[in-house]
């Protein structure tokens, strides 16, 4: 190894890592379960099903879950309900109440060292609308979308492997233990870690404090509270890196 590691890259989850979505994803999980059940779920049991792993695309979490209830709904249905509440009829919907967790300023001076790119789960295109609703969009040359992902989800670290790839085809070769993830999920988690990169776990607010617990059991190399947190984070995780290289 290298004398020495550099964090030259830093990706990032956007659910619950750069927007809140206990307005948005988890209303529209929830409004679409009780449209076909008649059934009200809650925060918890939603964030029950995320703990299990495997659940990092909303639609099937959804259809999962009227699956459990004896319901038999095809997914296709359950997506167009899911979609009339989430995206509305012209970008009118729950996308619009996606209060931001991470400041300008904090994304300026993350900026400054690193390559910055989003690894996710939405549709590029929702993905996309979101990163011009909070002007977000010069921060992030790297987007890495559901399309992209086909049936390899993360905790697959395809994604995340896919991304070094396109930085390459580039010009911007970096290595996995030169980039680090930023996610809010066991899934992350665990993409991060078969990705060999390092990973930054964060709690979002809606989020009981017991999720600290469980990223770091599932291979999260710190926990945060509040992406603001993310350069003395780096920081921490930069020594790490460095120790560990000349080790």
């Amino acid at each position: 190894m290298p004398e020495n590691v550099s964090l030259n890259a830093l990706l990032f989850d956007m659910d619950g890592v750069l927007v809140d979505v206990s307005r948005s994803y988890r209303r529209a999980i929830e409004e679409t379960v009780e449209h076909f059940t008649g059934r009200q779920i809650g925060e918890n049991a939603i964030q029950r099903y995320k703990n299990y792993g495997g659940f990092e695309d909303d639609w099937k979490l959804t259809h999962a879950i009227i699956t459990d209830t004896a319901m038999e709904v095809p997914i296709s249905r359950v997506i167009q309900e899911f979609q009339d509440r989430y995206r509305g009829d012209d970008w009118d919907g729950f996308i619009t109440e996606e209060p931001p967790l991470i400041d300008d300023h904090t994304l300026q001076r993350l900026n400054q060292n690193h390559i910055l790119g989003i690894i996710t789960g939405r549709p590029e295109e929702e993905a996309e609308w979101t990163l011009d609703h909070q002007d977000w969009a010069d921060y992030f040359p790297l987007l890495v979308g559901k399309e992209k992902q086909g049936d390899r989800q993360k905790p697959d670290p395809f994604p995340l492997d896919h991304s070094l790839t396109m930085l390459s085809a580039a010009g911007c070769s970096i290595a996995p233990n030169e980039a680090v993830y930023v996610g809010d999920s066991v899934d992350d988690m665990k993409a991060a870690q078969q990705a060999d990169m390092w990973s930054v776990g964060v709690v979002p607010p809606y989020v009981d404090d017991g999720h600290e617990s469980l990223l770091k059991e599932h291979g999260a190399d710190i926990v945060i509270h509040d992406p603001n947190d993310l350069p003395g984070a780096l920081s921490s995780l930069g020594s790490r890196a460095t120790a560990q290289a000349v080790s």
